[in-house]
């Protein structure tokens, strides 16, 4: 492995994936497996990648606020967005 090759590994390595808050609406993709998506009100489509064992206690068309860490690690055969791991959810009152 070259020298500049290395430092660019290093570097992707150490990013820290960035921590999102985002409000949309929960729907199921129309592709595949029906992924959990999230059309954010800036325009972003989220696919969201629950922590194992996760309860959701919101339906699709629901109107939520998320936080979480964008995957940039992830790669998913949906490819309906970026994928945010939640840490939160909670639905609008």
């Amino acid at each position: 492995m070259t020298e500049e090759l290395r430092r660019l590994t290093r570097a992707s390595d150490s990013r820290k994936a960035s921590t999102v808050v985002v409000r949309g609406t929960l729907r199921r993709a129309e592709v595949e497996r029906h992924p959990l998506v999230l059309d954010a009100d800036d325009g972003t489509t989220w696919e969201l990648l629950l922590p194992a064992g996760w309860v959701l206690d919101a339906q699709p068309g629901a109107r939520v606020t998320v936080r979480g860490d964008e995957a940039t690690d992830v790669v998913t055969t949906s490819m309906v967005g970026p994928v945010l791991r939640v840490r939160s959810l909670s639905a609008e009152r």
